[in-house]
């Protein structure tokens, strides 16, 4: 099953993996928000009281975003990230996954998480034969809102990582092309220089 996650333009993924929160450098400020702190171990904790592992999960969707026109966040993830995919079967079979949870604000089905600014989050975790491939609702998202509120799936990692080799870069659209035209520009100098 081919599953789909998007990142940042700028990005190592293709030579460093995809990295979970717990393995990331990243910005903090999102989820510092949310958990009242900047202390990275803080973060972690916090987020691990949301389900077991969920630090070391990548969020990613059934199939790519399709934006309706409905949501500024949705066109925003379209316009502003590379989508990258991956087949879980490969994952397991190579013993990366230790689970699965599946995120879907809509049903208010699950373990129910609420923030403090009450907006609640709904979990339950899932065995890979029961992922839901049925089309999600694109059309439900809420304006200005997070794809978070869609069915998506968080695939909690052994060790937070999914190497470069598991993973594939989509060229669905011009961003996508446009990046897989810098990083051939990119691998030219370096091999040049060699």
């Amino acid at each position: 099953m081919r599953l789909y996650h998007y990142a940042p333009k700028k990005n190592t993924i293709l030579k460093q993996g995809l990295y979970s929160f717990s393995k990331s450098t990243g910005n903090l400020k999102s989820y510092a928000f949310f958990a009242k702190t900047t202390k990275k171990k803080d973060i972690i904790a916090w987020m691990d009281k949301v389900f077991p592992g969920c630090s070391r999960s990548i969020s990613c969707f059934t199939e790519p975003v399709k934006w309706r026109g409905n949501d500024k966040f949705l066109k925003k993830t379209v316009k502003n990230t590379v989508l990258f995919s991956f087949e879980l079967n490969d994952l397991i079979k190579a013993g990366l996954v230790e689970s699965i949870w599946c995120r879907d604000d809509l049903s208010h089905k699950g373990r129910k998480y609420v923030l403090d600014d009450g907006y609640e989050q709904y979990f339950y975790k899932v065995k890979p034969e029961k992922i839901d491939t049925s089309p999600i609702p694109w059309d439900k998202a809420k304006k200005n809102n997070r794809t978070g509120q869609l069915r998506h799936y968080m695939i909690v990692l052994k060790n937070g990582v999914i190497p470069p080799k598991y993973l594939r870069l989509e060229k669905s659209d011009f961003g996508g092309w446009l990046y897989n035209l810098s990083l051939f520009i990119k691998r030219l100098f370096a091999h040049k220089k060699r």
